[in-house]
């Protein structure tokens, strides 16, 4: 089992202006396209409440975190508390449904924090849209930094590729955990 974080920021370093606000508000086209490539590929997708209520979709696998509710919602949403599991149990958790191999972190910053805090993200498709919010949701809580590369870097993660995906300077960067982080 391996988690992939999809997020989007804004140059400077945010994934949202305010809760509520959704990515497909100000992000680029092709975005949207590597976004949704990600989703399709996943066997389930990780996601805060908030985020899920942004854009829920009954007919796809989601695990919600809530501290508020735990249980099944509907045959493929499965809500938990994120203080009463670790990374490990989600598979178990699901698999009557669907086995979990492939899992997508899809935010928001207190998912984004439970993830790297339990260090489960193996991957990052990280997109910087050339935009500025000035203020808005971090990737993580205890980011410093307004950088999106180097509050990844606090984290023990070094892009593996970058691409620039259109005329605007949307840029598309791979990370993993850099080597003087992994696992021995």
């Amino acid at each position: 089992m391996h988690f992939t974080l999809t997020v989007v920021t804004s140059a400077d370093g945010f994934i949202a202006r305010a809760p509520g606000d959704p990515p497909q508000a100000w992000a680029s086209a092709e975005e949207q396209v590597l976004f949704f490539r990600d989703v399709e590929a996943a066997d389930w997708a990780v996601m805060g409440r908030g985020t899920h209520e942004a854009a829920d979709r009954p007919d796809r696998r989601r695990i919600i975190f809530s501290r508020s509710y735990a249980g099944w919602r509907r045959p493929t949403q499965l809500w938990l508390d994120p203080e009463r599991v670790a990374p490990t149990d989600l598979a178990a958790a699901v698999s009557h449904i669907h086995p979990l191999q492939n899992g997508l972190i899809l935010g928001g910053t207190t998912v984004h924090d439970w993830f790297a805090a339990h260090n489960a993200i193996d991957r990052i498709h990280l997109t910087v849209e050339p935009v500025t919010f000035g203020a808005g949701l971090p990737i993580f809580s205890d980011q410093t930094t307004r950088d999106p590369l180097t509050a990844f870097a606090a984290k023990g993660y070094a892009p593996v590729s970058e691409k620039v995906l259109n005329a605007g300077g949307t840029r598309l960067l791979t990370l993993q955990r850099s080597k003087s982080h992994q696992h021995s």
